[in-house]
């Protein structure tokens, strides 16, 4: 199995859309910064773990919720309240995060789409964003933007 993280604030609008995407692993974590709408009752009510803490900075939150989040698998998949789990990726990670694999981090190709479903072909410079790894290997730089170094 995988562990989800999902990092929240003040993410009520899109929090559930994201929370069934991932209704799949029997272990979702919703790493909250102190949200003032519903986003930890919508965590809770879906079975999923809340733990909170101040914003700081991008890294320092990351690596924060890394070194203290207890995971119940090696593997980590992270994703913003803003986005789904396709079962493609779902799919792709369970073949990808295997107990004996190598690896230590994965990326994985996103892609963004305006709310009425077009596809953003173009907007980003590398559609490519290391999102499934082993927590224990991984650890984020710089304060905005982060930057994820994979051990």
């Amino acid at each position: 199995m995988i562990s989800i993280l999902i990092l929240t604030k003040n993410e009520e609008q899109d929090l559930p859309g994201c929370l069934e995407s991932v209704a799949w692993s029997d272990d979702v974590h919703v790493f909250d910064s102190f949200s003032t709408d519903r986003t930890v009752e919508i965590a809770e009510t879906a079975g999923a773990k809340v733990t909170q803490r101040p914003f700081d900075n991008w890294s320092a939150h990351q690596n924060w919720g890394l070194a203290n989040i207890n995971f119940k698998h090696p593997w980590v998949l992270y994703i913003d309240a803003d986005e789904r789990v396709s079962d493609g990726l779902r799919s792709a990670a369970f073949t990808a995060a295997q107990p004996n694999a190598a690896e230590s981090a994965f990326r994985i190709q996103r892609r963004d789409f305006f709310s009425d479903g077009t596809w953003l072909k173009h907007a980003q410079i590398s559609p490519y964003y290391i999102r499934l790894f082993r927590p224990s290997k991984i650890r984020y730089e710089r304060l905005v933007n982060p930057v994820s170094i994979v051990d």
